[in-house]
């Protein structure tokens, strides 16, 4: 997990959505670790392990900061909650990735990852509006020669991989709720 990793580029928008958003994801979500071997032959006897939670929590902070004027705020439970606009559920519903080797006719080594993220748009009730699925495809990292911390690669093109698929998601509930506004919080007034 590095944040670095993600070479998030700050995004602006037209117009913010008013009010705060909340990114909801569980204890158990956040702290979701992938451990497997990669689809590849190359490195077929290795096991990877990646903090998957934490990485899509961090990209969700940042794809979503720039969506609602009051920003966005990770919470393990939005229900109940009155100061949110709307709920975002990030999840990661597939993750594979490879050490592609025969991209360079085995001269070089391309890190690739794959990232399905389903995400649901909920109301400030926490009713579901929609539910999408993001795909990355095959997303490649900078291909090497040799490299004495191959996982590290991986882990570099999975945070872009991330950023990717999430900036995708906050640009169209961005686009979703400035066509159909959501209603303000119980008790609240609409501006």
């Amino acid at each position: 997990m590095n944040p670095t990793y993600f070479q998030y580029q700050p995004h602006s928008y037209d117009a913010r959505i008013s009010g705060v958003g909340a990114v909801e994801m569980p204890r158990a979500t956040q702290e979701e670790v992938f451990s497997g071997k990669p689809t590849s032959f190359t490195g077929g006897g290795t096991t990877l392990t990646l903090p998957l939670g934490n990485i899509t929590r961090d990209a969700a902070n940042l794809a979503f900061k720039d969506v609602f004027s009051g920003g966005v705020r990770v919470v393990e439970s939005a229900s109940g909650a009155k100061d949110f606009i709307a709920v975002i559920r990030p999840k990661v519903s597939r993750f594979t990735y490879e050490y592609n080797q025969l991209k360079n006719v085995g001269f070089a080594v391309t890190p690739t990852a794959v990232i399905s993220l389903s995400v649901t748009l909920a109301d400030a009730e926490g009713k579901p509006r929609w539910e999408r699925t993001f795909e990355s495809g095959n997303f490649e990292g900078e291909s090497y020669m040799i490299s004495g911390s191959p996982g590290e690669e991986i882990s570099k093109a999975t945070h872009k991989a991330m950023m990717k698929v999430m900036q995708e998601a906050a640009d169209t509930i961005h686009s979703e709720l400035r066509t159909n506004p959501p209603s303000p919080p119980k008790g609240e007034k609409a501006l």
